[in-house]
């Protein structure tokens, strides 16, 4: 009598699908990302540099404004809301 094996499987750390083959879980959520362009006021995400520089109407001919954490950091308190 031969003594019964379980099947050896691979799960995806991402989504949790179980794989039998190992290299099947490691691409099957694979990271993908995205190149884009913040804008220079809110640092939010855009695709297209336009998109970036339209987001608050920013000029270009001013200066980028300083990040809330560099403010913190030359001491500007944020007002509580």
């Amino acid at each position: 009598m031969t003594a019964a094996h379980a099947h050896e499987a691979w799960r995806c750390g991402d989504c949790e699908t179980v794989h039998d083959n190992e290299d099947d879980a490691r691409e099957c959520c694979v990271p993908r990302i995205e190149g884009g362009y913040l804008c220079p006021v809110c640092r939010g995400f855009l695709l297209s540099e336009e998109d970036a520089l339209a987001c608050h109407n920013w000029d270009p001919e001013k200066p980028i404004p300083p990040t809330a954490a560099e403010l913190e950091a030359a001491g500007q308190l944020r007002l509580p809301l």
